[in-house]
């Protein structure tokens, strides 16, 4: 009696459990996560854009013309070799030339669903998602190039055509797709921080460059993250039940009732997952994924700084855990969500240096390339004041130097001098 109990018990707090997550209008199947990532029109739709310029990818991203990530230089290597995609910036950029443009067209386009279908679980990574950063890199060295060459007009187009490449994943409910945003994020912040140390800027341009940076500020995607992986929990869930259930599988439905009660009784003496599953410990297992879960989804949508400290609790918390929860367990220290939101605010903390760094631009315009002595001074953020740095709820650090200026982040370990690698700082050197 205990034992149905304990079974019947179960039974409810799963069924209690899948009823909250669907009163909050979130999806527990796949086919409701297909469902909730919405659909956008053909002709509205930039992702089919973005998807043709993928495909005229012609040359894979050589790591040779990159930032210098301090000082914002473009490098050159060896210019020996034969194949163009394999010369520098020039090579790289040509053999690329129709991607570029139908990227640029693509970014003109406001709303975005890639064609995927959610509903069928995918063991391998989307290609995309990978596209998506082989693209970002190259409107990276697009925008170094053009910046060399004294035209900002060109070299704001790119920036914020990969400001527009990264939002097009913004509504894409997937984990691997929000780390793949933020990635191309932070390599789209490289690219402004070097364009603005190497070309002047108008106030139009600057505009632009804070409107995107704004756009891209967006608090909501994390947690959209962590509501698909749930997803994809609850269907791993479900396919070891039915592995287990020798009856539910069509080979077990060929076998007679005797066959089948001998074949269930071996198995249950040999196996392991069959003996978790039928004691109740999967069911418990999967109560415990669930909880879990919805304190990620939670932490997501706490604002900073408490957002970060509720990640290291539940780090602890993961790393206490005993063997009786072997999936879930194996499963959220797999997924590693706390490590994903320090992640998430680090590039979030850059996002909003550089809007502080585009409002500082535009005071200069205006005040006779003067800086201001203070952030207090700053007109654009209005009401709402400067950011907030995600890593301790303080205005983010604004400090003149010898030469420009410094705008930073303390981050997850920084002294909060802005003169530490540890602090995430943008500097501007003019």
């Amino acid at each position: 009696m205990l034992f149905i109990a304990w079974r019947l018990t179960l039974n409810h707090l799963l069924a209690s459990e899948m009823a909250a997550i669907h009163e909050r209008n979130y999806p527990v199947t796949l086919a409701e996560l297909d469902r909730w990532y919405p659909r956008v029109p053909v002709k509205e739709n930039s992702a089919l854009v973005f998807g043709k310029a993928f495909a005229r990818l012609a040359c894979r991203f050589n790591p040779s013309p990159v930032l210098d990530e301090k000082h914002g230089d473009l490098t050159s290597p060896d210019e020996s070799g034969v194949d163009p995609c394999e010369q520098p910036v020039t090579g790289y950029l040509g053999g690329n030339g129709e991607a570029l443009t139908l990227l640029h067209q693509a970014s003109e386009i406001p709303r975005s669903r890639f064609p995927i279908n959610l509903g069928k679980l995918s063991i391998m990574p989307y290609p995309h998602l990978a596209k998506v950063v082989r693209s970002a890199y190259l409107l990276q060295t697009d925008a170094a190039n053009h910046a060399e060459d004294a035209n900002p007009e060109l070299a704001v187009l790119s920036v914020n055509s990969s400001f527009a490449l990264s939002r097009s994943l913004a509504k894409e409910p997937l984990m691997r797709s929000h780390l793949a945003r933020i990635e191309s994020q932070g390599i789209t912040v490289s690219s402004l921080q070097h364009m603005l140390n190497r070309t002047g800027l108008t106030d139009e341009q600057l505009g632009s460059l804070g409107a995107a940076l704004e756009k891209a500020d967006d608090q909501r995607g994390l947690a959209r993250a962590f509501i698909g992986q749930r997803c994809i929990g609850i269907y791993g869930f479900n396919r070891l039940r039915d592995t287990s259930d020798l009856i539910a599988l069509p080979a077990g439905r060929t076998r007679s009732l005797n066959q089948r009660l001998l074949i269930n009784a071996a198995v249950f003496l040999s196996s392991p997952q069959y003996l978790y599953d039928f004691c109740g410990l999967l069911q418990w297992d999967e109560l415990h994924y669930l909880q879990l879960m919805d304190r990620y989804i939670q932490t997501a949508q706490t604002d900073f700084p408490e957002r970060i400290a509720a990640a290291q609790v539940l780090r602890k918390f993961l790393e206490q855990q005993d063997g009786l929860h072997a999936f879930s367990r194996g499963w959220l220290r797999g997924m590693n969500g706390s490590r994903v939101i320090l992640k998430d605010a680090t590039v979030t903390a850059r996002l909003r240096s550089a809007r502080i760094v585009i409002a500082i631009e535009r005071f200069r315009i205006s005040h006779d390339h003067e800086l201001p002595q203070t952030l207090a001074e700053l007109t654009p953020f209005g009401s709402s004041g400067v950011p907030i740095d995600p890593f301790d709820g303080q205005p983010l650090r604004y400090k003149k130097l010898a030469q420009g200026y410094v705008v930073y982040s303390v981050g997850e370990k920084g002294d909060g001098t802005g003169s530490r690698q540890d602090d995430l700082a943008f500097l501007m050197e003019h």
